[in-house]
């Protein structure tokens, strides 16, 4: 019987010739490589269809050649093992993954965006333009390219067939840092616009917290969620501002109607104008032939939630106090006006204030979004917080990665007690599935408690002079700033610098500006 022969050779000493003695062989039997490569102490060879009978001859000849020390028949070759497990993996996953050439033909989909975005029916879509299904990628691609070449483009709100679709697009690197193409992830929105990385609506009952300052602004944004006047909601990066958003939404009268959330910190410029109020037909080369509605028009009836307002630019801010004052929004390229029937909520991490003194924000603006305010306490004003969001965390990761935890060391719970937690409680989080991750017993112990960020090195600063141990601090500061803000004049306004005096303490320290993580 003839079979598909996949073989892997393991060399036993390095002896000259060995794979021109073995090709030999194969040649001397008519045996047809598809492929065969060698690597240091192994040989993998891919042979067309052969006979049982020849293939023992085969096998017998190959054994006597001096310097192999075993012939193995394996069913996969590593890569195809690696690429099987990469398969499975993305498989599974609720969400849409696309690989894309450099040209934007489809490389890879995962059984999720063949079946649910593209509605290919089991047929193999690859070779096929993203463009036949995506009309606006050529805007997307532009503001990649124009943007952080680490941040992805996000496009919320992209119809796709009849579902919209958040689509996020960034770059495929390989090791040498050379561009091979790019990555398009499809999160499906429901009917209603919500984005379905939350299962279920979140209420306040979600909210973890029982300190005074949590339980004040919980029934703060109870409160204001029965009126229909504009919110701003203030505090750090990875407080849960959104969460508090969509509580107060699904608190409200418009709980039934549309939730649009917008990053501005995370849209290009270019971007996030059509976004907030669309565009007619004709207006970009390359965008939706029948144009785009825009979130107010979109949302109407529901609620709309702008997310690190004070990182839009200024021009866009002028454009929204009127579409806020006037209750008409008009469309890029436009003529008509549109009414519409929102709610707006609004978030910063940002000193709003300051930025008015500074005139990076617009004062006229503020008065108009923040009618209401409420401030959600970072983690280290609420530490009494801290072990019940442990309980909560543990429930949560322990399932996910199949664990039994039972039970924290005290050590460990004082440990994440006594640190400050710049990241909040989105750093709490990954410290706490960190450690689930890498516990071994049914208790967390305080080794397994990693955190992300300490003044001083492990060793300490014995031995350093005052200069290196105030310019170490000084060094990891900058860098955690950095690490939880979206923009390095952000970290800047955050340390309360100038963002010059910031660039020049990263050149004196060699810190990359590359650090920079979006969330």
């Amino acid at each position: 019987m003839k079979i598909d022969r996949k073989v892997k050779l393991t060399f036993k000493e390095d002896v000259p010739h060995l794979t021109y003695r073995t090709l030999s062989v194969l040649y001397k039997y008519d045996a047809p490589i598809i492929w065969m490569e060698v690597f240091a102490f192994v040989c993998y060879i891919n042979l067309h269809p052969i006979e049982d009978d020849v293939w023992e001859k085969i096998k017998e000849e190959l054994l006597e050649i001096e310097g192999w020390e075993s012939l193995e028949e394996i069913d996969l070759f590593p890569f195809e093992e690696k690429e099987t497990e990469l398969n499975n993996v993305l498989d599974i996953i609720p969400y849409g993954v696309t690989i894309l050439s450099q040209k934007g033909d489809i490389k890879y989909v995962n059984d999720y965006a063949a079946e649910w975005v593209f509605h290919s029916e089991g047929k193999d879509i690859t070779g096929i333009n993203i463009r036949k299904y995506i009309e606006e990628y050529d805007i997307l691609l532009s503001s990649l390219k124009t943007g952080n070449s680490r941040k992805p483009i996000v496009k919320e709100n992209m119809e796709i067939g009849n579902q919209l679709y958040q689509v996020n697009l960034q770059y495929i690197r390989n090791s040498e840092n050379v561009l091979t193409g790019y990555l398009a992830s499809f999160y499906d929105i429901d009917n209603s616009s919500v984005l379905s990385r939350y299962d279920n609506p979140i209420t306040f009952d979600d909210i973890i917290g029982e300190s005074n300052k949590m339980i004040d602004a919980i029934n703060q944004g109870k409160l204001y969620s029965k009126s229909d006047s504009p919110i701003l909601i203030t505090g750090e990066s990875g407080t849960g501002k959104e969460l508090f958003a969509r509580a107060i939404h699904n608190e409200s009268k418009r709980k039934d109607k549309p939730f649009i959330a917008i990053n501005c910190a995370a849209i290009p410029e270019q971007l996030l104008e059509s976004e907030l109020f669309g565009y007619e037909p004709g207006t970009f080369t390359g965008g939706n032939k029948d144009g785009k509605a825009g979130i107010f028009e979109v949302a109407n009836k529901g609620t709309i939630f702008l997310d690190e307002i004070g990182e839009m630019p200024q021009h866009l801010q002028a454009k929204l106090l009127r579409v806020l004052q006037e209750k008409k929004v008009r469309r890029i390229g436009g003529t008509k006006e549109v009414r519409f029937d929102v709610r707006l909520l609004s978030a910063t991490n940002q000193n709003i204030d300051e930025m008015v003194r500074n005139k990076e924000f617009r004062l006229d603006l503020l008065f108009r979004i923040n009618i209401f305010n409420i401030r959600i306490p970072p983690l280290r004003e609420r530490k009494e917080d801290i072990p019940i969001l442990i309980e909560h965390f543990i429930g949560i990761h322990s399932e996910r990665y199949n664990k039994n935890i039972v039970s924290i060391e005290q050590s460990a719970v004082r440990k994440l007690i006594n640190y400050n937690w710049p990241g909040n409680v989105r750093e709490f989080q990954n410290v706490l599935e960190r450690a689930i991750a890498l516990s071994i017993g049914k208790e967390i112990s305080e080794k397994e408690i990693i955190l992300n960020y300490t003044i001083f090195p492990e060793s300490g600063i014995v031995g350093h002079s005052l200069t290196e141990a105030v310019e170490n601090y000084e060094k990891k500061i900058i860098t955690e700033s950095l690490k939880t803000s979206n923009s390095i004049r952000g970290a800047a306004r955050n340390l309360g610098v100038t963002h010059t005096l910031l660039i020049n303490r990263m050149k004196k320290y060699g810190i990359n500006k590359d650090i920079l993580k979006y969330y």
